[in-house]
């Protein structure tokens, strides 16, 4: 309920028994009533770290006919394909990200760690090791490359720090504990963002997503005691929806992951935020149409990129990827498959430069299992 609405219903109360009780007004009733509301109203405002505004900007409707109808091909143009499965290349497993330099790229793998590869994608070597010491990780779950100083930033979910290797893979230092554990890194001007998620959500006491910003040269976490930004989410695991900032149009959205449990309910609605002066106002709400409510239905993983979002919808068990115009508030296509296969969760498409994206593309066909395809390509006037 909106602070005007409070107001509105607070002097109406006020207005109605002024008239109909003239003494009335000054009674228990009336002031308990009236504290009530006010009590209701203070509450509504919220704090400044988890303040949610709940009017969204614009509406993107989704009706169930548009998910299983038709849908055109979405438009690529492949600029590069690399295999990975070159003689010596380590196995691969689930790649949790990626990035490029111009003559190498670095891969983060789940088992092997953080890898590095040519251009050619012959394997190089290893960037730190897994372990328990103070110049490895556990759990490498997210990098940043910062060109400028020749560092690379190591997210460990387990030991819930940041640590930095040069790109020769020498241990350069390690940050302070972080108040959560780390999934994703976001730049925001110049600023080094870490996205953490807290260890425990239960529905008495959900699990928060908290921002801290780091230095990458000497891995001060600036906002370590009280994290730049912390709200709450209904998910009980929020890290396999790590990226849940973007920047479209010059504004900064955030995915608030907001479905509860384990996608065992439905919710026809879904929100992305905007991220200003420490609230989250929403900007678009998400609304699925004619879908059956007592059937599994929310949306699982999203990724933002300038003007499009790329939406993995569950419904009934299944998955359903969605490509939404954010310029035109609608939806574009829904996609089942991409280059010739089914859909999957890492051929999503993920950003890398304005509208150059990669896809992990895996031959599932295959005994024994080999090592993935990165497919680099562009999205021409996706709009049209």
């Amino acid at each position: 309920m909106g602070r005007n609405q409070i107001r509105k219903i607070v002097l109406l109360t006020y207005m109605k028994v002024k008239k109909d009780y003239k003494h009335f007004y000054s009674s228990e009733i009336f002031i308990l009533t009236v504290s009530g509301l006010f009590i209701l109203f203070m509450q509504s405002c919220g704090t400044k770290d988890h303040a949610i505004t709940q009017i969204a900007f614009n509406t993107i409707e989704i009706p169930k006919d548009f998910l299983f109808g038709d849908s055109q091909g979405l438009p690529i143009e492949i600029i590069d394909t690399i295999n990975l499965e070159a003689k010596g290349n380590p196995p691969l497993t689930t790649v949790h990200d990626l990035a490029f330099l111009q003559d190498f790229f670095l891969l983060l793998d789940r088992r092997q760690g953080l890898l590095k590869f040519d251009n050619k994608a012959s394997f190089l070597g290893k960037i730190g090791e897994m372990g328990e010491g103070p110049d490895e990780y556990t759990m490498p779950y997210a990098i940043h490359l910062d060109e400028k100083e020749n560092v690379v930033l190591v997210a460990d979910w387990e030991k819930r720090i940041v640590i930095s290797y040069d790109f020769e893979g020498n241990f350069i230092s390690s940050s302070q504990r972080l108040p959560g554990h780390p999934i994703s890194f976001y730049k925001e001007d110049d600023t080094v963002l870490a996205v953490q998620e807290t260890l425990n959500g239960t529905k008495e006491k959900p699990r928060q997503v908290l921002i801290s910003s780091i230095e990458p040269k000497t891995l001060e976490v600036e906002n370590r005691e009280r994290p730049l930004y912390g709200y709450h989410s209904d998910y009980t695991i929020i890290h396999p929806i790590p990226r849940i900032l973007s920047r479209v149009n010059n504004a900064t959205l955030f995915y608030m992951p907001i479905i509860r449990g384990e996608m065992s309910s439905h919710r026809d609605r879904d929100t992305i935020f905007r991220k200003q002066e420490g609230r989250l106002t929403p900007e678009y709400l998400l609304h699925f149409i004619g879908f059956d409510n007592t059937l599994q239905l929310g949306i699982s993983q999203v990724v933002m990129s300038d003007k499009i979002a790329f939406v993995r919808v569950v419904y009934d068990h299944r998955s359903y990827f969605v490509v939404i115009d954010l310029e035109n508030n609608r939806p574009l296509i829904h996609l089942r498959q991409l280059f010739d296969q089914e859909m999957t969760d890492e051929m999503i498409p993920n950003p890398l430069d304005g509208d150059v994206f990669y896809s992990i593309l895996r031959d599932h066909d295959s005994f024994p299992e080999i090592n993935p395809q990165i497919i680099i390509y562009r999205l021409p006037s996706i709009e049209n």
